[in-house]
């Protein structure tokens, strides 16, 4: 039950961010380089096999972080095609 009150908030976050910025300013949005390399090592520590379970908490939580950028750049990228 508690999952599909969670649903709700989670499509409406994006589509309140795509009317406060404009979709040019949600698609040119990319992670830090600093971010994006810590995501390649713990990629790589997953792949070796030595990724401590912290370490899996914050590679699931950067997962989660790029679906919703993902998710946010769908939503401008149609909001453009509407203009």
């Amino acid at each position: 039950m508690a999952t599909s009150s969670v649903l709700p908030a989670f499509n409406a976050f994006p589509d309140y961010l795509v009317e406060k910025a404009t979709p040019q300013e949600i698609l040119a949005f990319s992670v830090p380089p600093e971010g994006q390399e810590r995501a390649g090592e713990l990629l790589d520590r997953q792949n070796a096999g030595v990724l401590t379970p912290i370490e899996a908490i914050g590679l699931e939580r950067m997962r989660e972080f790029d679906r919703l950028v993902s998710l946010l750049k769908a939503k401008a990228l149609a909001r453009m095609q509407k203009q």
